[in-house]
C-alpha cells in the first residue's frame, strides 16, 4: 500500500484514480475488461470477465476493493480469461491489466483475446515488471518455459493463483516476438502504475 492510499483509508478516503494515458488511446469504442477492479478504474467501455464474481464474503479480491474503493465491481460474465464465451471479432478491445501474469498458459490466454478482438482491434496490458514488485528476487520466466507450459496446458487443470510468469519488458517484447504477437505499442513505465510495463497487440 502507497503512503497516499494509506493516507486515503485512515481517512476515509475513495481511491481517485487516473488510468494512464495509453489505454484511454487504444481502448475505444466498446470492449471487454479481463479481472476489472473498483480500485483501478480505467474509464473503458468494457463488460468486465472474471473466473469469479467475487460475491462470498472471504473473498480477498472483494475485502481489497472495499478497503480501496467502497464497492465492489460487478462481474458481468464469469468465465475463465482464457476461455470466454463471446463471439469471434466482438469487441473493439481486450483489457488487463495485472491478470496475465496469473495464467500458466499466457499464450492461451493472449490467443483467446485476439480471438474476440476485431480486425484491427487491440489488446492491451498492464503488467508488473518484476525489478519493481515482489517478484524482483526471482528470475524471468523463460521462452522455453512458456512453450513447454503452452503443449502441455490442461484447461480442467486447477493451477495456482500467483504470479506464475515473470517479466521485464524486454522480456515481454522478446517473448511476443517468439510467439508472433505484433506489438505496436510499449512504454517501460506505465504511470501512475510505476510498478508497471505496457503493452499493446493490434490483431
Amino acid at each position: 500500500m502507497t503512503i497516499m492510499n494509506f493516507i486515503r483509508k485512515k481517512l476515509g478516503l475513495k481511491l481517485k484514480y487516473a488510468p494512464p494515458k495509453f489505454v484511454t488511446r487504444y481502448c475505444k469504442g466498446k470492449g471487454i475488461e479481463i479481472g476489472g477492479a473498483s480500485h483501478q478504474d480505467f474509464k473503458i467501455n468494457a463488460i468486465n470477465i472474471d473466473r469469479i464474481d467475487h460475491t462470498t464474503v472471504d473473498d480477498i479480491y472483494a475485502k481489497e476493493q472495499m478497503q480501496s474503493a467502497g464497492f465492489v465491481k460487478k462481474v458481468d460474465i464469469v468465465a475463465e480469461g482464457d476461455n470466454i464465451p463471446l463471439e469471434d471479432n466482438s469487441a473493439d478491445f481486450v483489457f488487463s491489466s495485472h491478470v496475465i501474469e496469473h495464467f500458466y498458459d499466457p499464450v492461451s490466454a493472449i490467443n483467446e483475446w485476439l480471438r474476440i478482438v476485431k480486425p484491427n482491434g487491440y489488446v492491451v496490458m498492464i503488467v508488473p515488471h518484476k525489478e519493481r514488485t515482489f517478484d524482483s528476487e526471482k528470475p524471468c520466466t523463460t521462452l522455453e518455459e512458456f512453450e513447454m507450459r503452452h503443449k502441455s496446458y490442461d484447461k480442467n487443470k486447477d493451477y495456482p493463483d500467483d504470479h506464475l510468469s515473470i517479466w521485464t519488458t524486454e522480456t515481454f517484447l522478446e517473448f511476443a516476438e517468439n510467439f508472433n504477437y505484433n506489438v505496436i505499442y510499449y512504454i517501460d513505465e506505465a504511470y501512475p502504475l510505476r510498478n508497471s510495463f505496457g503493452i499493446v497487440i493490434k490483431k
